[in-house]
Order: structure tokens, then C-alpha cells, then sequence
């Protein structure tokens, strides 16, 4: 039986089934209507899109100046069509990707205002190739200072965020495009850390660098060494019956003379030595300074001048007719030294620097490639030299900070039996002698092999501030026979 009410309603529906279809298979406005010209292209649009993808809507019509743009279908906001090209056969451009997935209209601007009919929806690329190519970033990110990342295909638009690794919190950084990629300036109070270096553009993120360990840069600006020592059972009468028992007198008058001679070099006593140095506006080193034992004023020490790829250092404290250092030449690979030509008095020697897979030095070569000094490792802990060891680690030792310098090798270079080089010296607290092994030892082992535990103050940043021990039970390097206590002191400041 024929239902009129329900014809009307099956009507209804495929008339709206067809408009629908004709809001994206066909054109959505006529060339003439019955109120003069209409929609002056026919065209086709498609029913997806994907975000930062092509956009072609198929159709003819179109005049150069045509411009098309999506309409959120919330928000009626209009978003221009990015990089249009329009040809005889349609319109393309980019969807911008700051766009969101959703509902869009299209609306032609030319000749008026036309709605090109139904509606498109906007994804996102399932995986959307990463736009920037050739990615850099450094091996460690300087909390305190610009990260600068190079590439090619940054563009404006783009942020870059730090991911911690610890907790997934994330920091957006204020991003500025330079000459070589990007330079980023990293937000007040960030803390020291590994973190993903997460490249975002409009709704997509590329992770450019996973794990990369940060934290606050600071360079050593000077340090001192004091040495305090204290002697036991040491009298007059005591010194003196050690000179007629080991034979230096004859008499106990004779031994008298000698006990009252030699009693002050048993005095209580504390030494002290200091170094400083200046860099540059780029970070190189400038000059250095010394102050000796007993010194009132601090004297120059190394003055360094920066040329390309050559550090030299020229010795102000160098004092004629002595075997000491005159001068040497730095040559540097990746941030360290490679070469070293030094001069001395009447000599010169080069020397080649070693290091292994992780960067860590591990000794030093004549030119000739015969060992001149090797030091040993202990799976990246360092122990001292081939010939002697000083150091030993705790099962979870402390940590200094990643922009310190290497405090085994800094202790290394005043306590070891045959101190070295200089200029060796130099490197290391300019942090130019290779990867730094950050951890710290729990004891030394001094020239008299005297073990001691090593103790250490650091500061908020985590850089060491102080290193302490005390050595007991030694004797007297005079005579050998009285107790001799040692307590070795470092202090060391940063800028």
C-alpha cells in the first residue's frame, strides 16, 4: 500500500544523499544563474586531504589571481592554501601545517566570494618525512648557553623542544634561524640531565637527538694547592740522638750543633701554590698566571695566542739558563690537542697525543711514535701512568660535572713521582686533553705510597669545588726516621 508520508521522507533523502555528493564530486556553483553570472570555475574537490600534503582540486576556471582557502567548520576560521600553483587543469597548494585534523569548507576568492560546496577532511600524515636534513647537534648541550643546531630545511615556524629522559617533561625553546640551522636559546632554570632534542612543526615532531647529556658550562678560572705538614717526636734531644745513632756526629756536642741546625726544617710548615687563567670574548684561552711558594704577588705564567687550528703558549716565567719550557705549539683536532712542537732552551721535541675509540687520552708519543708517556685505564676509569698507579674507585663513585675537568689527571699532573709537562698541565685544565673521565676517585696513592681517601666538595651544578685527604704514618723525607702527617688541600673556582 502506497505511504505517502514515507515517500516524502525517501525523497528528502536522496535529495540530500546527491547534494552531498555534488559538495565533492562536482561543481558546487553554476556559471550562470538566473540572477547573472555565477561561480566562474567548475571543479572537482576531493574528500581528504593530508596536513602539509599537496591539496590538487581538479577543475577549469581558474585566473591567476584565484585564491583559495579552508574554513574550519567549527570555527569558521579561514587558512590560506600555502605554494598555489594553478594550471588549465585545476588548483594545488599546501595545507599549512599548523592546521589541525578536522572539518573544513573551501571558499575561491576571485571575481567575489565562492563556497566551493561540501566539506574536507584534513589528516594527519601517517609518517611524514622529517624536513630537515644533515642534523648536528653537540655531543653535550651548555645549559647556560645558545645550542646551535645545523641543518638544512629549517624554516620559519618550526620549534625545537628538550625532551628529559628522566620524567618526559618537556621545554620549548625561543628559536632563531642562523646562517647554519638553528640557534636555540634554552629556558632559566632547566636542570642538568639527558634529553631528547625533539624537532616540531605544526601538529608533527621529529626527534633529532636521543640521551644527550646537558648541563650548566663552566670553565676553570684558577685553583690553588696547599700542602700542610706536621712532624712527631721531633726535639732537640731527639734529633740530636738521631745524628750520633745514624753516625753524623761524633759527639754529643757535635750532634747538639747539628740538631739546632736542622730543627727548623722540622717546623710545622704549609706551602701554597696557585694558578689562574683569563679566556677571550670566544671562549679561548688568554693568559695564566702563577703564584710560587711563598710568593707575595702572582707572576705570568702562560700567555696563549689562538691562529686557526694552533694554540701557541709562550712561557713568561721561563728563566734563562735552565732546561725549563721556553714555548710550545698546540695543534687541535675535534676540540683537543693532536700535536705539540715545544722549545726549550736549547732543544726542541715534538710530541704526538694518543687517544683511544672514546676520545679519552691515554698518553703521549714522540714524533718518532715512541712512547713518551702511557696511562691506564680501568673500563674509562682513570689509574695513573703504566708505572705507577694512583688512583681506585668505589663500586658507585661520585660524579663530576660534564664540562669539568678531568680531576684524576688534574691530581695526576701535581702528584704522580715525575711530574709532566707543563703545557700538559696547561691542556688539562683548559679541558683540551680529550674526553675528561668524570668519574672520581675514592683514593690516592702518593709518591711514598701513602694511600689515602680522597674527599670532595661540590657545588649546586655539580663541579668540584674541593679535594681534601690527609696522609698519616709517613716519615720525614730528611732523615727517615720521625712520623711525618700530610694533609694536601685543592680548591678550584669557575666562571
Amino acid at each position: 500500500m502506497f505511504n505517502p508520508q514515507k515517500f516524502t521522507t525517501m525523497k528528502k533523502f536522496w535529495i540530500l544523499l546527491l547534494a552531498g555528493g555534488a559538495m565533492t564530486l562536482a561543481p558546487s556553483c553554476d556559471k550562470e544563474t538566473k540572477d547573472g553570472p555565477g561561480c566562474p570555475v567548475v571543479c572537482t574537490v576531493p574528500p581528504t586531504a593530508e596536513i602539509g600534503g599537496v591539496l590538487t582540486i581538479a577543475g577549469e576556471g581558474f585566473d591567476a589571481a584565484a585564491k583559495i582557502v579552508l574554513v574550519d567548520e567549527t570555527t569558521s576560521i579561514e587558512t590560506e592554501l600555502e605554494n598555489p600553483e594553478i594550471t588549465a587543469s585545476g588548483y594545488s597548494g599546501t595545507v599549512p601545517v599548523t592546521m589541525t585534523p578536522g572539518s573544513y569548507g573551501l571558499t575561491l576568492y576571485q571575481e567575489g566570494v565562492w563556497p566551493l560546496g561540501g566539506f574536507i577532511e584534513l589528516k594527519a600524515a601517517a609518517d611524514k618525512e622529517n624536513p630537515v636534513m644533515s642534523v648536528v647537534l653537540p655531543e653535550a648541550i651548555r645549559l647556560n648557553q645558545t645550542l646551535e643546531i645545523a641543518g638544512l630545511g629549517f624554516a620559519e615556524g618550526m620549534g625545537i623542544v628538550l625532551e628529559n629522559t628522566a620524567d618526559e617533561s618537556r621545554r620549548e625553546l625561543s628559536v632563531t634561524l642562523s646562517s647554519s640551522g638553528v640557534s636555540c636559546e634554552i629556558p632559566v632554570g632547566m636542570s642538568a640531565g639527558n634529553y631528547n632534542v625533539i624537532l616540531t612543526q605544526g601538529i608533527y615532531e621529529w626527534t633529532l637527538g636521543e640521551n644527550i647529556p646537558a648541563a650548566i658550562y663552566k670553565r676553570l678560572a684558577g685553583f690553588s694547592r696547599t700542602l700542610a705538614t706536621q712532624y712527631e717526636g721531633v726535639t732537640l734531644e731527639a734529633l740530636a740522638k738521631a745524628f750520633i745513632d745514624m753516625s753524623f756526629a761524633a759527639s754529643e756536642e757535635e750532634a747538639l750543633l747539628y740538631a739546632e741546625a736542622y730543627l727548623p726544617m722540622f717546623e710545622d710548615s704549609e706551602m701554597t701554590v696557585e694558578y689562574s687563567f683569563t679566556y677571550d670574548e670566544n671562549g679561548n684561552p688568554k693568559s695564566s698566571t702563577t703564584k710560587g711558594m711563598g710568593a707575595e704577588q702572582a707572576s705570568e705564567w702562560f700567555s696563549f695566542t689562538v691562529d686557526g687550528d694552533k694554540i701557541s703558549g709562550i712561557n713568561n716565567s721561563f728563566e734563562e739558563g735552565t732546561d725549563g719550557m721556553r714555548s710550545f705549539e698546540w695543534t687541535m683536532y675535534n676540540g683537543r690537542v693532536d700535536q705539540t712542537a715545544i722549545a726549550y732552551e736549547k732543544r726542541e721535541t715534538e710530541y704526538v697525543w694518543v687517544y683511544d675509540d672514546l676520545g679519552m687520552w691515554t698518553g703521549v708519543n714522540y714524533s718518532s711514535n715512541s712512547p713518551y708517556m702511557n696511562m691506564a685505564y680501568d673500563n674509562g676509569k682513570f689509574l695513573g701512568s703504566e708505572w705507577q698507579t694512583m688512583f681506585a674507585y668505589d663500586a658507585a663513585p661520585q660524579q663530576n660535572a660534564i664540562f669539568g675537568i678531568d680531576i684524576a689527571k688534574f691530581l695526576f699532573s701535581f702528584e704522580a713521582i715525575n711530574f709532566i709537562e707543563a703545557d700538559h698541565l696547561a691542556a688539562i685544565c683548559l679541558n683540551l686533553a680529550g674526553q675528561p673521565s668524570l668519574t672520581l676517585p675514592s683514593t690516592i696513592t702518593d709518591m711514598y705510597e701513602t694511600k689515602s681517601n680522597l674527599t670532595y666538595t661540590l657545588d649546586n651544578d655539580g663541579y668540584v669545588t674541593k679535594i681534601e685527604w690527609s696522609a698519616a704514618g709517613g716519615k720525614d723525607m730528611l732523615m727517615g726516621i720521625f712520623d711525618m702527617n700530610n694533609n694536601t688541600s685543592y680548591t678550584l673556582i669557575y666562571e
